[in-house]
């Protein structure tokens, strides 16, 4: 997924994602455990009092 815009770029996707992490306020990315027991929260039942909510995952890339 990441190797055409690597390659549009000149990088390697290595150094691409890398560049993406240092972008973060936690200068790294999500993992994909991390995303997954959120897809996982936001479908069960404890998430049933939440609506219209967004769940930035981005480790500081967006800042809400």
């Amino acid at each position: 997924m990441f190797r055409p815009v690597a390659r549009r770029a000149g990088l390697t996707v290595e150094a691409l994602l890398k560049a993406a992490a240092d972008g973060t306020l936690l200068k790294r990315l999500p993992t994909l455990d991390e995303v997954a027991n959120v897809a996982a929260f936001l479908a069960s039942d404890e998430a049933g009092a939440m609506t219209g909510a967004i769940a930035n995952l981005s480790c500081g890339a967006l800042v809400d």
